[in-house]
């Protein structure tokens, strides 16, 4: 795939974070989980807790710099069946991946699904809505994509993962994807490895919804 097809396909990116917490992104950008966590004033063997098992459970930190943050849970990231899925890789370094890395969805459908799953459903979401052409601009060496929910295993037939399911832009076989899936599906994730620090440079706009439904606009 070329950066070009990435920007016409996908010209909108968009991250569901918790609601409440567009203050703090705007303010320091998207960070990952792993840094968030190993600069907080957590012990050891807390962050190890954290960033080295699933989280059955969002969890709240009180960080130094970045004030209270709610680290989202991988409830879905069911372990048997991660654990039967991954190729070459421990569930341990699998999850040590996703804690790297920030992520977005690259497509509205994606979105509209989380949003009105019946985990998220009932709760306030902050959206961020990310220009593609300006991210990929900025943090091209750091975007890989992915073709499946990297952080979800729920049933037993979960898709095979590891090393590579994580690819640069020009490694990813966008045009064999597109034989058998729609656009929607050709790219599941887009994630930046490191984060997004710079993110206000890259923001179109950011609502605050609770389901499929709007409750304000927060930016601009």
């Amino acid at each position: 795939m070329t950066p070009d097809e990435l920007v016409h396909y996908y010209p909108r990116l968009y991250h569901m974070a918790v609601g409440g917490m567009w203050p703090m992104i705007q303010q320091h950008g998207l960070l990952p989980t792993s840094h968030i966590v190993t600069t907080s004033d957590l012990s050891a063997d807390e962050q190890a807790s954290l960033l080295m098992r699933r989280r059955s459970t969002s969890v709240m930190i009180a960080h130094p710099v970045l004030g209270v943050v709610t680290i989202r849970d991988q409830a879905p990231l069911r372990e048997e069946f991660l654990t039967r899925s991954l190729t070459d890789m421990t569930a341990a370094q699998w999850l040590g991946v996703l804690n790297d890395c920030v992520f977005f969805w690259p497509h509205p459908d994606r979105l509209h699904t989380l949003l009105t799953a019946r985990r998220y459903r009932d709760r306030v979401q902050d959206v961020v809505t990310i220009d593609t052409y300006s991210l990929v601009e900025a943090h091209h060496d750091a975007i890989r994509l992915c073709p499946i929910n990297s952080g979800a295993t729920l049933y037993p037939n979960a898709p095979m993962r590891g090393s590579g399911t994580f690819r640069t832009i020009e490694d990813y076989p966008f045009a064999q994807r597109r034989k058998s899936h729609s656009i929607p599906a050709a790219i599941a994730e887009l994630t930046v490895i490191g984060g997004v620090p710079d993110l206000h440079a890259h923001v179109v706009e950011v609502n605050r919804c609770r389901g499929a439904d709007l409750l304000e606009r927060l930016h601009p």
